[in-house]
């Protein structure tokens, strides 16, 4: 008898106990915000772009983004071979250079040994060696393989004839000129992008550039190429070419990937 009174005492303190306790929620009972779940699952946005060190330009580069209309539709863009030299591929690159530019190039017109230009115009010299060509007076890059501009009068200030040379089809590309030289991307893209860069025309030789941006850069037409303006200046270079020392008129070049893209002159 004293057990059960003790026992059913027991019970009634526990069901007094379970009454004052309130019941834990469940999550389906927890308002969660929108975003929930999601912000752990996404880095935070400087922590998703790459790091520095040897792939840091190539994630850069590779990543697939919308090209410019303006860019990718300009005549020098038609022109930009595929990124890929070798291989079955680079063969039949290295052919088509060895055939010569289309009609359509700026760079279709070919002389001969001893002939002038008049300031404004580019013509290939081709089966002359290169050390018959003046005195080299800059490369570009300034090591490794690249492009070479030679001078027929180094110490003259008169205009005469110079001569670029590292395309893919071993001609020369010859100018006329008082003063010749290299502008590498970089001085480019300072200009162009910089404070004073929405005040300057644009011209075939900007949209040339554009082509080339987007294609080895992955970057919008409005966009600085970046990283990888390394990999981008590798093979790619202006030449601007003035009549006379101190003219503010000059005849100029883009070259990329062993070959003329674009020449503009006044």
């Amino acid at each position: 008898m004293q057990r059960a009174v003790l026992t059913a005492t027991a019970l009634i303190c526990l069901a007094g106990c379970d009454r004052g306790t309130p019941a834990a929620p469940t999550l389906s009972d927890v308002p969660l915000a929108a975003e929930a779940g999601r912000a752990a699952a996404l880095p935070d946005p400087a922590e998703s772009q790459p790091e520095g060190g040897f792939l840091a330009g190539t994630a850069t580069a590779d990543a697939p983004v919308a090209q410019d209309g303006a860019a990718a539709g300009s005549a020098a863009s038609d022109r930009l071979a595929p990124p890929a030299r070798g291989g079955l591929l680079g063969f039949f690159r290295r052919k088509a250079a060895a055939a010569g530019p289309a009609p359509d190039a700026p760079d279709y017109a070919q002389v001969g040994p001893g002939a002038t230009l008049p300031f404004g115009e580019v013509a290939r010299l081709c089966g002359v060696a290169e050390t018959a060509l003046g005195t080299e007076v800059a490369r570009y890059p300034e090591t490794g393989r690249g492009y070479t501009l030679r001078d027929s009068a180094p110490d003259s200030t008169t205009p005469r004839s110079f001569w670029i040379t590292g395309f893919d089809d071993g001609c020369a590309r010859q100018v006329t000129g008082a003063l010749a030289m290299f502008g590498d991307p970089e001085l480019h893209e300072r200009l162009r992008y910089g404070p004073a860069g929405s005040t300057l025309p644009e011209g075939p030789l900007d949209r040339a550039y554009e082509a080339v941006k987007t294609q080895v850069c992955r970057v919008a037409g409005d966009a600085p190429c970046g990283r990888a303006l390394p990999r981008l200046a590798r093979d790619t270079v202006f030449v601007s070419v003035y009549p006379a020392l101190g003219s503010p008129r000059s005849a100029d070049m883009l070259l990329h990937d062993g070959a003329l893209l674009e020449f503009a002159a006044p």
